[in-house]
């Protein structure tokens, strides 16, 4: 073995079996800033968006570079026996930690964005079939849709709005007569396909999804479940839910290395998967000879890549234990974003979009303090010079546009306290009135901006915006076709992740 640190071939399954050493004989601290020290970010950095991308404990870390000095020992016998032990066994604990029936029912993937493209080109598409998607659905699925459609032009899409501030009763009425509108005109024998979320990006609300399933399923429409930011964050009994297919990244609430998501399908729902993306050299064509499903062992292996985030699944689930389990971390992280929401829409003097409390898990959403008039019509220079100046100030939580008023999502974990909202509050109260003064003097032409974020959306360049360069002190200047139009893009584009 080249290092004493690495963990012997023969001996990885025992290991995760058993309990890290890092859990042994030591008492957690209490949640809130005293759990700063088990995290590896910047001095004073203020991270009030675990939603967007998670973040690793340091004790996660330790035991991924392990994994990692393991897998560089012996890439032929990791790559060929190694990684295929301890991932069953990965599986096995996430099957039992969300309530699936069965280990095969789970299968690993990078992200939620490219399981819920992998299930969406899985089925077969006709004409006549139709996808139902929401106004709020995640850009890259939202785009997924629209990408099945341009090439199938006679699959059809049907768009469900969502506006918040709303109740779970308007949502479950309106769903209930959407998909009864939908399945009524639909061509007979076409298949049906609704995308839901179980807890929307932006705005982040917790939806009533499970009853949102079973008006599906009643109606004989197949529910795909954007369940990106649910593991981790409420308790989950997939077996019992009536989906199809549910996504979720484990990086994010779960504290797994990014990026690691997984896929569960019921057992019917199996024989939609045919092959994975890329496809296996497992992969058996459609005939007589062809195994009821071969999936699982497609999703094993289907080309070389770095297994540690998966098997970091391990360690994440002993850390949650450790530090408490998933009630009292639920407890910990819901009532600090309602409290701290509260509090935010007080220094800011606005409101939150959820007071009573019903969408709010562990994200909170609170309006920003832009003039009314200013909020009037969507500009991509806005969102971006939001995002240039939290990250200017060593902070940042996910700023988005809704219903005609610019909001922020504040994610709240178990390193966060209410003094925390306090500083950004105050932060974007600073922020935002800088904003206008220098978007008002930026004279930014009119046909250089989107007139809406679902206009944006669809012709994203219109809302393009050139790199601040100056750490976010300026506003982003537009841009047009024949300047810059690349980098403005894809700087818009990373404010809008969620």
């Amino acid at each position: 073995m080249s290092s004493k640190k690495s963990i012997e071939p023969v001996a990885l399954d025992q290991l995760l079996k058993k309990p890290h050493q890092f859990f042994q004989n030591r008492a957690p601290p209490r949640f809130g800033h005293e759990f700063l020290q088990y995290y590896s970010f910047n001095k004073g950095f203020l991270n009030l968006n675990n939603g967007s991308f998670g973040a690793l404990p340091i004790v996660i870390t330790d035991a991924c570079n392990e994994l990692t000095v393991w897998q560089e020992d012996n890439t032929d016998y990791y790559y060929r026996i190694g990684f295929i032990p301890p991932l069953i066994g990965v599986r096995e604990q996430l099957a039992r930690f969300v309530g699936a029936s069965d280990v095969d029912e789970i299968v690993m993937t990078a992200n939620t964005s490219t399981g819920m493209g992998l299930v969406l080109r899985n089925f077969l598409w006709k004409s006549g079939d139709i996808i139902i998607r929401f106004n709020t659905t995640y850009g890259t699925f939202y785009k997924t849709i629209q990408y099945i459609h341009d090439t199938n032009p006679d699959v059809e899409i049907s768009q469900y709005e969502l506006l918040f501030p709303t109740t779970r009763e308007a949502i479950l009425e309106g769903w209930q007569r959407h998909i009864h509108n939908v399945k009524r005109n639909a061509p007979q024998g076409s298949k049906i396909v609704a995308v839901v979320d179980s807890i929307v990006a932006n705005p982040g609300a917790s939806m009533p999804w499970k009853e949102m399933v079973r008006i599906c399923k009643d109606a004989g429409v197949w529910a795909v479940v954007d369940g990106a930011h649910s593991v981790g964050q409420e308790p989950l009994d997939l077996a019992a839910s009536g989906a199809d297919f549910f996504v979720s990244s484990a990086h994010k609430w779960l504290n797994a290395k990014r990026g690691c998501a997984f896929i569960w399908f019921s057992k019917r729902s199996r024989e939609i998967m045919l092959t994975t993306i890329p496809t296996s050299a497992s992969y058996v064509s459609p005939g007589p000879d062809r195994p009821e499903t071969n999936i699982i062992s497609q999703f094993q292996y289907n080309g070389t890549i770095d297994y540690t985030p998966y098997l970091s699944v391990h360690y994440a689930l002993q850390w949650r234990e450790w530090i408490g389990g998933e009630s009292a971390i639920h407890k910990y992280c819901n009532n600090l974003a309602r409290e701290g929401g509260r509090r935010l829409a007080k220094i800011m003097d606005t409101q939150v979009m959820d007071p009573d409390g019903e969408f709010t898990l562990a994200m909170v959403n609170v309006v920003l303090p832009f003039p009314k008039d200013f909020s009037s019509s969507y500009d991509a220079a806005v969102a971006s010079a939001l995002t240039n100046k939290l990250l200017a100030q060593n902070m940042f939580a996910v700023t988005f546009y809704h219903r005609e008023l610019w909001w922020t999502r504040v994610s709240a974990q178990i390193w966060n306290e209410l003094s925390d909202f306090e500083i950004l509050g105050n932060a974007f109260v600073s922020i935002c009135g800088q904003i206008v003064i220098e978007h008002q003097n930026a004279n930014i032409p009119p046909d250089s901006k989107a007139k809406s974020f679902h206009s944006y959306l669809d012709h994203p360049f219109r809302g393009a915006v050139a790199c601040d360069p100056n750490d976010g002190l300026d506003c982003p200047r537009p841009v047009t076709a024949t300047t810059v139009v690349p980098v403005g893009y894809h700087t818009h584009l990373a404010s809008i992740r969620p």
